[in-house]
């Protein structure tokens, strides 16, 4: 078993793949296709985060928690909870819109936090990093740009969505954000030996 959650990001791919041949090859409405393929997209997403080239933990440690630790170790990040994050994340923010299509903010959220992961990954790393790249650009602007675009240009329709479903779409991603990565159980997960993060995954291309 740990040897399966210390290569979840690897697993991903394989995942990946999967969501994408049902987008592909099952006949269906065109924003179940567009949550399968961000599902795909997040999967691609995780492995050059985590896995190639990786360093995400490095980027999240110094732009999201403020820290210049250069020891992975005392991070108190790991393979567990970076899988429980997320995976858990996905499951709850991207998968469950596919079991509940009526509920509208859940499908408006899936599309609001895949623009903010463009923003983020475009805008404010590359900035604050002072760094053209940072993992996880490439799979954010080569697909997560197009499936934005595709929905909120292309098949969103206003007119079924009021006010209030904005206001919980962005409640019901900042709670599950907070769930997956800020959580006492994500920080306990993360303090679990055995499951270490590989110079590759922690630093990838940025490592000394």
């Amino acid at each position: 078993m740990k040897n399966l959650i210390n290569n979840w990001h690897n697993i991903s791919v394989f995942l990946a793949g999967a969501f994408a041949l049902v987008a592909i090859l099952v006949p269906m409405d065109v924003v179940t296709k567009l949550l399968l393929a961000a599902n795909a997209l997040l999967f691609l997403h995780f492995f050059e985060e985590f896995g190639w080239p990786g360093g995400f933990p490095l980027v999240g440690m110094k732009v999201l928690m403020g820290s210049s630790e250069p020891d992975s170790s005392k991070w108190g990040v790991n393979n567990l909870s970076s899988m429980f994050g997320n995976w858990g994340f996905l499951l709850l923010v991207y998968i469950l819109p596919l079991f509940l299509p009526g509920v509208r903010f859940m499908t408006i959220a899936a599309f609001m936090f895949l623009f903010a992961e463009v923003l983020m990954h475009f805008v404010i790393f590359p900035i604050r990093l002072k760094a053209c790249y940072n993992p996880g650009l490439i799979t954010t602007i080569g697909l997560g740009i197009i499936a934005c675009c595709y929905f909120f240009g292309g098949v969103f329709d206003a007119s079924q969505y009021v006010w209030y479903d904005w206001v919980i779409a962005v409640v019901w991603f900042a709670v599950v954000f907070f769930f997956s990565f800020r959580s006492p159980l994500y920080w306990k997960l993360g303090r679990k030996p055995g499951y270490p993060l590989t110079r590759q995954s922690a630093f990838g291309p940025m490592g000394d």
